[in-house]
C-alpha cells in the first residue's frame, strides 16, 4: 500500500479511519507524518505515525467501531491524562471523546469496523465500555497478534486483488479482533483519601476561559482566576492532559493555526505578516524564530508551498473537540480551592475491571 506523507496537520487528522479530531504539535517534528491504509473487506486497517510530540483531542468516528493499537512504546502514551500500560489499547465510537498525548514520535495501528457488523459478536465492543474512556486493557500474546496481523495486511507485498484474498484477510483479522475483545479489560480510575477535585473541571474552565477570549492575549493569572488553583497545579494538570503547560499550548496553538492559514494561503496576494498578525502576532522576528523550532522551516517557506488540490476540510478546531472531553464540568460550579491536592497524591492505580467470562479459546491451525 502506498505510503501517504502530510505536511497539514488537519489533512493528516482527516485522513485516520475511525477517528475525528485535531492535532496540536508540541515538539518539532523529528520524522515524517505518514498514514498506510487498506480495506480487506467491510474491515478497515491503517497504521499512522505522528512525527513529533503532541496533543490530540477527538471522538470516535459516527458508525464506526476502532480499535487503536499502539506500535511504539504504550507506556510514554498518555490518554485522559493517564499512561496507557503494555497491553492496553483503546477503543473507540461516536460519542467517546478523548485527548492522547506523546513526547515523542508515535505510531499506532488501527482496526475499524461497521457499527452493524456480522463479523463478530457487537457485544464485545459493549462490554469495553463498561469503564470510563476508551482505555483497554487485553491478553497480550492476543494483542500482538492483532498487531501483526494488521501490519502484515497493510504491507506493500500483499496483493488484494483477488476476492479470496480478501476474504481471507477478513477474516483473520475478525478472529484476532475477537479474541482481544474476549479478553478485555476495561480501565476504571477511582481515587481515594482527601476530598477529590476534578481535574477535567479544571481544564473545562481554563478552554472556556480560552474560547471566550479568542485572539486575545490571556496570562497564567487570568487561568488561574478562573480555575481557582495555583499556578502549580495549573501547570501539573496540563501536562497530565496535554504533555505541555497551558501557556505553551496556547502559544503552539497559535502557531498550528498560522501555519494551517498560510498553507491555505495564495502567496500571490497574502504575505506573512498579513496572516500572522490575524492571529494576534505583533513581534514577528520572535514569530519567526519560534515557528521554525516547531515546524523546521520558516513561515514564508510555508506560505510558498504548492498547493495540492483544494479539498473540503472541518473547520472544527482542536478546541472544539477539546471542550467536547469536559463539556459536562464546564456546566458544573466552579470547584472550591480549599479542597484541592495540588499534589494529586489522593490517587491509586486503576483499577481494571474484567468484562464477562470468555468463550474458550479457539484453536487456530
Amino acid at each position: 500500500m502506498a505510503r501517504l506523507v502530510f505536511r497539514d496537520f488537519d489533512e493528516f487528522a482527516e485522513a485516520i479511519t475511525g477517528v475525528e479530531g485535531r492535532f496540536i504539535p508540541t515538539a518539532r517534528s523529528t520524522a515524517e507524518w505518514w498514514s498506510e491504509a487498506v480495506r480487506p473487506g467491510s474491515v478497515s486497517l491503517q497504521q499512522i505515525q505522528i512525527g513529533s510530540a503532541t496533543t490530540f483531542a477527538g471522538d470516535g468516528e459516527p458508525g464506526r467501531y476502532t480499535l487503536g493499537l499502539p506500535m511504539t512504546d504504550a507506556t510514554q502514551i498518555r490518554i485522559d491524562g493517564h499512561f496507557l500500560e503494555e497491553d492496553a489499547f483503546i477503543v473507540l465510537q461516536e460519542d467517546q471523546p478523548f485527548t492522547f498525548t506523546g513526547h515523542d514520535v508515535v505510531r499506532w495501528a488501527g482496526v475499524s469496523v461497521p457499527t452493524d457488523t456480522q463479523l463478530i459478536p457487537l457485544d464485545l465492543f459493549a462490554n469495553t465500555r463498561s469503564g470510563t474512556g476508551p482505555r483497554t486493557r487485553s491478553a497480550l500474546p492476543y494483542l500482538n497478534r492483532l498487531r501483526w496481523v494488521t501490519e502484515r495486511a497493510i504491507s506493500s507485498d500483499i496483493d488484494f486483488s483477488e476476492p479470496a484474498a480478501i476474504a481471507a484477510a477478513e477474516e483473520e483479522v475478525a478472529l484476532c479482533l475477537t479474541h482481544v475483545l474476549e479478553r478485555s479489560m476495561k480501565v476504571q480510575d477511582r481515587h481515594v483519601g482527601r476530598p477529590q477535585f476534578s481535574r477535567s473541571r479544571v481544564i473545562a474552565r481554563t478552554l472556556q476561559l480560552i474560547e471566550a477570549n479568542e485572539g486575545q492575549p490571556l496570562f497564567v493569572d487570568d487561568l488561574c482566576r478562573a480555575t481557582q488553583v495555583s499556578e502549580r497545579t495549573l501547570r501539573n494538570i496540563f501536562h497530565e492532559f496535554f504533555g505541555v503547560g497551558p501557556m505553551r499550548l496556547l502559544k503552539v496553538r497559535q502557531l498550528r493555526e498560522i501555519r494551517a492559514a498560510l498553507l491555505r494561503a495564495d502567496p500571490q496576494r497574502d504575505t506573512v505578516t498579513r496572516i500572522a498578525a490575524r492571529y494576534g502576532i505583533w513581534d514577528f522576528s520572535l514569530f519567526a524564530r519560534n515557528y521554525k523550532a516547531l515546524f523546521g522551516e520558516s513561515p514564508s517557506k510555508t506560505l510558498r508551498t504548492p498547493q495540492n488540490e483544494s479539498k473540503a476540510r472541518s473547520s472544527l478546531s482542536w478546541l472544539h473537540y477539546a471542550s467536547r472531553i469536559f463539556i459536562d464540568d464546564m456546566r458544573a460550579p466552579t470547584p472550591d480551592p480549599h479542597v484541592l491536592d495540588v499534589n494529586g497524591e489522593d490517587e491509586q492505580p486503576p483499577v481494571i475491571i474484567q468484562s464477562a467470562e470468555p468463550p474458550s479459546m479457539r484453536a487456530k491451525n
